[in-house]
């Protein structure tokens, strides 16, 4: 059966990992974050909202978390903050903007400043989970060659992320 023929429920649930994912996303929409939440759920990840840069370093420390999405701006800061507070803190954390498509042209050196990838809203829902996924087995990938865990260790399958 191909991909397309598949119902929506049965591509939502394809994860890279029988475990749940553990993400934050540094927002003041409460409602975008909470449809994206409900939509990503399906798909074995959690989502966590914070406000702050504090509130998302906390969550990111509690939780485990792997993935930091970022709106362009919130209460104390923009995108490139809440990078370079992943960055110092949270170094294996992967960063993914979302941003209104007026906003692209600000994120011309995302990528230099630690952004793994960039979302688009409205959001992709699939597009976001499976990016969600890959960010989120980079991350295992990196921490299993850190630990000196070795390459054996790490998951192979889809292609990890290249985040510079």
């Amino acid at each position: 059966m191909g991909k397309s023929s598949q119902p929506l429920v049965s591509r939502l649930r394809e994860v890279t990992d029988a475990k749940q994912i553990e993400c934050v996303y540094l927002t003041c929409f409460r409602s975008e974050f909470s449809a994206l939440a409900i939509v990503v759920q399906y798909s074995g990840i959690r989502m966590h909202r914070a406000e702050t840069l504090e509130e998302a370093d906390f969550l990111l420390t509690v939780t485990g978390s792997t993935v930091l999405l970022s709106d362009i701006t919130f209460l104390d800061g923009t995108w490139e903050d809440a990078l370079l507070m992943a960055r110092q803190v949270h170094p294996l954390a992967a960063g993914l903007i979302v941003a209104e498509p007026a906003d692209w042209p600000s994120l011309a050196n995302a990528y230099d400043r630690g952004a793994c990838a960039a979302v688009e809203k409205p959001v992709d829902y699939l597009r976001t989970i499976h990016l969600i996924g890959t960010l989120h087995e980079a991350v295992r990938d990196r921490a299993s060659v850190l630990d000196d865990d070795s390459i054996e260790k790490a998951s192979f399958g889809r292609p990890s992320a290249h985040c510079r």
